[in-house]
Order: C-alpha cells, then structure tokens, then sequence
C-alpha cells in the first residue's frame, strides 16, 4: 500500500476514534503518529519534532499564563466586581458574555471560562436562577472571544506559525481582530438578543440547596450480613428505595456489572450497582443495610460531609480511574458516586475512566478543611457548592501581574520580539512574583501540548506525501470557475463541520495545507484562506464534544447532547454571514 493510502486511513481511524471518545486524546493521536512512522510514513527522526514547535511551545506557555492570572487573583476580582452589582437575568447574561469574550481574547478560552463558570453557578444558586439560561451563552461567548488574538485558542496560534512556514511572515498579535472582533462583538449580539430563546431550559429540583438536578448518581453499595434486604427481589427494593432509583445490576465474580431479573433474590455480600439521588442514598442505606462498596472510601470515618465536584478540562483525572484518585487523593476525599450525563454504566464505579464535565460526590472530613481544598484544586477539579466569594490574595501580586502580561503582549503586538521569548519571560517574571510556584508542570494541560505536538508531524505528512496538494487539486477542478467568496465559504463550512466533531487543534493542523494548497491552485494569496480555517477551527457550536468550554457547561447547565444545535446553527450561520464579507475587505 502506498504512503498516502496508509496515510489517509490512519486519518479517518484518528477522526473515527475522536468522534468516539472512548480514550484520551493525546493517547490517540500519539497512537496515530506511531502507526505513521512504523509505517515510514513519517521519518523516525521527525516523530517528536512537534515537541519542540513553536505553536506548541506557545501554547503550553499561554496556559501556563493563564494559570498565573487565576492564581493572582482574577477570579476573585471578577466575582467582588460583579457581585456589587444589582442586574436582571438578562442584563447579568450579556454582561458575563463581554466579560469572557474579553477574557478569551488574552488567555486561554478554556481558562477564561473556567474563571466565570463557578462564579456563574454561585450567583445562580444565590439569585434562584436556572443556570440553563446562562452556561450555553457563557460557553459560546467564551469561544468567540478567542478569535480575537494570536493566543485566545490553539488554532489561531497553530495558524500563525504555519503561514511564517509557508510565506516567512506570521499572523501578528492582533491580525486576527479585524475578523475576530466583527465576528464575535456580533456573535455576543446575537446570543443576547436573539440566540438565547433557543436555549432549552429545564426545570431543576425543587430544593434550593441543590444547584444542579442530579438525579442519577451512580453509586456501589454492599449488602452487609444483617441486611434486611437479604432473600428479597430487585423489585422489592426498588419499591423500598422509590421510584427514582433504578436497580443496574450486580457486580460479577470478574469484576464487571451483570444486569439480572428483578425476580433475583439479594444474598449477603452483593455489591449492587445503583442509580439514584445523592438525597436518597443515605436514607437507602439505612432502611435495607447497605453501605458504599469498601474498595471506594478511603476516609474512615462514618459521618462525612458531601461536596459535588466537576472533572474540569485540566483536571488530572482524564483519562484516569479511581484507583489514581485513591492514590492521589489520600485519605482526604472518598468517592461516593459518579454522574455522568446520559451515559450509560455498563462497569463497577472503580473501572470508570473520568470524563470531562463529570460530577463526582466525594465524602470529605471537613468540607472549610484548607487541606482539603487543595487536594480538590490540586486535581483539577471545580466545586459545585455554593461557596462565598474570595478575597484576592495580594493586590500588589495582581497589579504586578496585569502590568507584566501587558508587557509581553505589547513587545508580540509590535514585533519588538518573538511571542515565545516574550512569553517565556513573562512565565519568568510570574515565578518571581510568586503566583506561579516552582512545579510548573502540574499547570499545564499536558493532553492538549501531547495531542497538538503529535499532530504537527501528522500535518507535515499531509504535504509531503502530496494529499493535501491532491485533495486540493481535486477542489479547484471540481470548483472551476467559481468566484473567490465561494471558495472561502466552502473552505470555512468544511471546517467548521470537522471542528464540530473533531478537537480544534486537530482541525486546524489538518486543514491549513488543505487550504494553503488550494490558494495556490486558484492563484490566490493564502491569507484569506488560511484565516477561513482559524475562524472555522474555533466554531465549535453544534455538540458538547467539539470544544472543551461546551462539555464543561453539559453537566450544570443540565444540557443534552442535542441541545447545542439549537442555538449553535443559528449562530454559525451568522458567523458565515459576518466573517466572509470581512475576510474578503481585509485581506485580499
């Protein structure tokens, strides 16, 4: 088979098992990248060239910026901020929507987003707002604002670096704002004003103490030897425990969940796989003689407070089950149960692999105990409590802060020096300010610098082995005679449809030499047509999987699958209808 044969079928497995989920991204893109050289495809000499990218190495030093804004202090100053203020639901919806399409603008989109969301949630839960209302157009505006600059998400960097390959000359610092800015000042105008009659909202629980209505938690419990429940049927004690609580099975001798008639009678020892609500659960316990499966608590004490907690983006959990919790939560923290929308469990609790946007209810000694809040924070994960609003940590530490990022985005901006030597020294003075510690790897999203560093000698293969000159030869024969703008929407819809389903990251690698390709072909600059690519890349709407902010908002928003196509065609089609026109009076 020829080189371009295995190239494009590892391609479509790559996508195929993207769209699927099931493992970890940067797993699967380095599985791709190893089938590619074992091949010879790619030379063993360029495997691990992306490491050393300059688009990667940005990248990791963006979010390694953006870490140090939160821990200076900039979520506390959001939250005191916003707090003073006396809005409506809609007047606090378009306000959170500027202030995260600002804050994407100059970190990341996901570390902007991961600023507003529990503030966001507090308020709700404090006002008695439905958080539904709120969290798709915070995801959305949070995306939209990374359009703006060269850093606001990984595609616009990716981009810049590949036009500096292909012509010798990058995007600067604020090229992509005379597209990003029309698109997403509209794009916020929209959603605020229109878009967000589409939002489905759904009525949450009753019980104001709750913030999010998380009805099926997945718990294990065992049945002791004088339990009440033993000689009774599954239908039984689905009759005791109540209608919202749904028998899964029994755990097997292999460890794996067995789904069993309702006519099954309950032996001592059993370890039940239940669904039910974190309210109910304990009054279970108690009525039939059942407790949390022993291999999950680690605190060993009986009376343990209950928090709810969510699998961030950048949470080490991903990817991981819970014996890595066990391990790295200690004795501090006890797995308790496990919701995940709209899955279905067909494993023990134990064997489940963490997912972006899970809840997880852990038991926890003291919930005020400083320890424990930074075994949470130290695992990436969000508390869904309701929580009172910090005090910023050192004024001086913030001011110094804000005045160095604003140094280096000046020196990148007029080209007084390279974004990753400007940044890098920014990352230098953070350290010396003392908001970011010693440890800088535990602040950087390692999926995402492995995936992208694994896909940039995948891009590479594209063009040298000729499919990207191929498929772009294939367009401009089918598309003779067509006119510029059509081009350009057609270059911008395709990606956008593979972005949808695809990371963007992974988006952007594979279709700038498509489009370079193509420019050429026509005889027409490459700008155009590569900024085509980085605003679709970032036009991640229509799914919860095609960009991290949207399966961050899935669980808390109480959001199903199909409930992002709603409001996110509506507005990819206003993008289209803003960004082409622009595109066109900008840069050709």
């Amino acid at each position: 088979m020829s080189e371009q044969g295995i190239l494009i079928i590892v391609l479509i497995a790559l996508m195929g098992l993207l769209i699927w989920g099931k493992w970890r991204y940067d797993g699967v893109t380095l599985v791709c990248l190893a089938t590619l050289v074992l091949f010879g495809v790619v030379p063993a000499e360029n495997a691990f060239t992306g490491f050393g990218h300059p688009a990667v190495i940005t990248v990791a030093l963006v979010l390694l910026i953006s870490r140090g804004l939160q821990e200076a202090g900039m979520v506390s100053l959001a939250g005191n901020l916003i707090s003073r203020l006396t809005l409506s639901q809609n007047q606090y919806m378009i306000m959170i929507m500027v202030v995260a399409a600002f804050l994407s603008s100059f970190m990341n989109n996901i570390g902007a987003m991961a600023l507003l969301l529990p503030i966001t949630l507090s308020l709700c839960q404090k006002m008695e707002w439905n958080p539904s209302k709120f969290l798709m157009p915070l995801a959305f505006a949070s995306i939209l604002g990374g359009m703006n600059t060269v850093i606001g998400t990984p595609p616009n960097i990716i981009i810049a670096q590949y036009r500096q390959e292909y012509t010798g000359v990058a995007f600067n610092f604020f090229d992509y704002s005379f597209v990003g800015l029309a698109v997403s000042i509209l794009g916020v105008l929209f959603i605020a004003l229109i878009g967000y009659r589409f939002v489905k909202v759904r009525d949450n629980a009753n019980d104001a103490t709750r913030l999010i209505d998380l009805k099926n938690y997945l718990f294990e419990v065992t049945v002791r030897d004088d339990s009440k429940a033993i000689g009774m049927r599954l239908s039984e004690i689905k009759k005791i425990s109540g209608p919202e609580t749904e028998v899964l099975g029994v755990v097997n001798e292999s460890g794996g969940v067995s789904r069993v008639s309702m006519g099954k009678k309950i032996q001592p020892g059993q370890i039940l796989v239940i669904k039910t609500s974190p309210d109910d659960i304990s009054s279970i316990q108690e009525a039939l003689g059942f407790e949390i499966a022993d291999d999950l608590v680690t605190v060993q004490e009986s009376d343990l407070a209950e928090i709810e907690v969510m699998v961030t983006a950048g949470s080490r959990l991903i990817g991981r089950k819970h014996e890595f919790l066990k391990r790295l939560a200690s004795e501090d923290l006890a797995l308790l149960g496990l919701w995940r929308q709209g899955a279905k469990f067909r494993t023990r609790l134990a064997r489940e692999t963490f997912k972006v946007g899970d809840v997880l209810l852990l038991g926890v000694r003291t919930i005020d105990d400083e320890g424990v809040k930074e075994r949470i924070k130290h695992l990436g994960l969000m508390p869904l409590m309701e929580r009172d609003l910090q005090t910023i940590p050192s004024r001086s530490r913030l001011i110094k802060s804000l005045i160095f990022f604003g140094l280096a985005i000046g020196l990148t901006a007029f080209n007084v020096m390279n974004i990753v030597v400007a940044f890098l020294l920014c990352v230098i003075a953070f350290i010396s300010i003392k908001v970011l510690n010693g440890n800088l790897y535990r602040n950087i999203e390692w999926p995402v610098v492995v995936m992208l560093a694994a896909m940039i000698p995948v891009g590479q293969a594209l063009e040298t082995s000729g499919i990207s000159l191929n498929i772009a030869n294939f367009i401009s024969s089918s598309t003779a005679g067509m006119a510029l703008p059509w081009l350009i929407l057609m270059v911008l819809v395709i990606t956008m449809f593979v972005s949808d389903i695809v990371n963007n990251a992974a988006t952007a690698v594979i279709m700038a030499p498509i489009a370079a390709n193509l420019a050429i072909q026509v005889g027409q600059p490459v700008e155009p047509f590569l900024m085509a690519v980085a605003v679709g890349a970032s036009c991640a709407f229509l799914s919860p999987i095609g960009h991290q902010c949207n399966t961050l908002v899935m669980a808390p928003g109480n959001y199903k699958f199909g409930d992002y196509w709603r409001l996110g065609l509506p507005l990819e089609c206003v993008i289209v209808a803003i960004s082409i026109p622009m595109i066109l009076f900008v840069w050709t």
